[in-house]
């Protein structure tokens, strides 16, 4: 359960977010579409000198909709109410993940992984040229973190890969259906994802909603995309290329306790203005 300070925290948050180019997330389940470009290191390679990172990539969001709760604490599905459009609706949402190491296989996951990061920033289309995949070379990495383009604009949060999908393995963060091959492959990718509340961003608050329940306890967020064969985002004989694609989707319900603070502070506000009107006259 979270704290009062928590919610306290995330009502000034929510309250910057209307003065932000970045939208608001509407206060209900939400269902993402993105897509994207990766790179998967094979037969003990690293896709960071210096690291043990084996999976590398950048993306942008489709489409974001309402969603509505088929499973509760478990799945979301569309509902057709889009509110987000790439690209159409003032700017874009981008992003990049990393950091993902090897897991340990089983039967059941046959290319895991463990750690990793997501982070998610918005490009206001109107002050920042649009950002397109279809331009892109493995070349636009310039960091740990950093891939030129869709890691610039607002901040918008954190993400970290969480454990609970595998039920296999208690350290393991993806279920990775098929290991890739440089004769070709195509797989699915399943996860969890939990909010850095630590690295701050307009939706952090938001997305922290603990709302999905795995049997390693509750998660802000859900992960299930398919991973196919790109061979122009090759880095090597032992780095392969990859596309995300869509139906990606992600699952979120923004937590509504901030405005609801917020609007119990303009009610107490009201009060104390209704009082000094009254000693007044």
């Amino acid at each position: 359960m979270k704290k009062f300070a928590a919610f306290a925290v995330g009502a000034a948050m929510s309250f910057g977010a209307y003065a932000a180019p970045a939208p608001s997330l509407p206060l209900t389940p939400i269902y993402l579409k993105f897509t994207g470009q990766e790179q998967i290191a094979i037969n003990g390679a690293t896709t960071f000198a210096g690291s043990n990172e084996i999976n590398w990539g950048v993306f942008t969001v489709s489409t974001m909709e309402r969603g509505t709760v088929n499973t509760p604490n478990d799945q979301i599905d569309p509902t057709g109410d889009i509110w987000y459009v790439n690209g159409l609706t003032g700017g874009q949402v981008t992003g990049m993940f990393y950091g993902i190491e090897a897991g340990t296989p089983s039967a059941t996951n046959p290319f895991p992984a463990t750690r990793g990061y997501m982070d998610l920033y918005w490009r206001d289309t109107d002050k920042m040229s649009k950002t397109t995949l279809d331009t892109i070379n493995p070349g636009v990495r310039c960091g740990w973190n950093c891939a030129t383009g869709f890691t610039e604009g607002t901040f918008l949060a954190r993400l970290f890969f969480d454990t609970g999908m595998d039920v296999s393995n208690p350290n393991n963060t993806i279920v990775g259906s098929t290991v890739p091959s440089s004769n070709g492959f195509s797989g699915q990718a399943d996860s969890y994802a939990s909010v850095d509340r630590s690295a701050g961003g307009l939706w952090a608050e938001q997305l922290d909603s603990n709302w999905f329940s795995s049997w390693q306890g509750s998660r802000d967020l859900r992960f299930k995309n398919s991973y196919n064969y790109n061979a122009n985002w090759n880095g090597g004989e032992n780095i392969l290329g990859a596309r995300v694609d869509d139906p990606g989707q992600a699952y979120a319900v923004p937590e509504p306790g901030a405005l609801s603070l917020m609007g119990l502070a303009m009610v107490g506000m009201g009060a104390v203005l209704r009082r000094r009107e009254k000693k007044a006259a």
